[in-house]
């Protein structure tokens, strides 16, 4: 069960707690659906999150604290930017599901350790070349719809067939974590590849929608 969302405040004084550091090497990452209150799931309600966040950035505002000590503020300011954090994280399918792995001590290649008998190692994540190819072949028909023929007619094609592929994939990431704990679950490789899949899916809508990147 999640911890109850004000637990950046003192209950009995509501004076702001500091934020427990992380210690390297701990199989753990902090849990940021507790952070704000929220039960472990990759199928989050964003109104929910959206309210909680909402809720806790309100009672951490600066403005609150502007006459309190300078450890507190100091105290204030590190809660805020852990709840700027995993709001960011929970808010993106991929990034949650990386830390629902976390949370079970298995950090994916280039994200931090994984424990092993309390010694950190990583989970790689294996792209096929099949796959690396087929991005490599979008990349191109991207930038001759923005550069050649097609206009935005091409690039709102190609954004569509991208968004499908994305779709498909997040289910698949959505019922592999769900089955995690099932009989015949699915590897944790193959659950990695998945999400990585996800990463080069929004990198490649940013570039075709002309977002940035978080």
């Amino acid at each position: 069960m999640a911890r109850p969302a004000d637990a950046s405040l003192c209950p009995a004084c509501g004076k702001v707690q500091p934020a427990a550091p992380h210690k390297p090497g701990e199989a753990r990452a902090p849990d940021k659906f507790a952070m704000l209150g929220l039960m472990r799931s990759f199928d989050l309600n964003d109104e929910a999150l959206q309210t909680a966040f909402r809720a806790l950035s309100r009672k951490l505002h600066p403005d609150r604290f502007a006459r309190a000590t300078p450890q507190e503020r100091r105290f204030a300011l590190e809660q805020t930017t852990r709840l700027n954090d995993a709001h960011r994280t929970l808010r993106s399918p991929a990034r949650r599901a990386e830390h629902l792995l976390e949370l079970r001590g298995i950090h994916l290649a280039g994200e931090g350790p994984q424990s092993a008998h309390g010694l950190p190692v990583q989970q790689p994540v294996t792209m096929s070349l099949d796959f690396l190819e087929e991005m490599m072949e979008e990349r191109e028909a991207l930038l001759e719809a923005k550069h050649g023929g097609g206009g935005q007619a091409a690039i709102d094609a190609l954004v569509a067939a991208m968004e499908n592929k994305r779709s498909a994939t997040l289910a698949r990431v959505g019922e592999m974590l769900r089955g995690l704990d099932a009989p015949g679950a699915a590897p944790i490789e193959s659950i990695a590849e998945q999400i990585a899949r996800l990463r080069y899916y929004d990198r490649y809508l940013d570039e075709a929608l002309g977002r940035s990147a978080e």
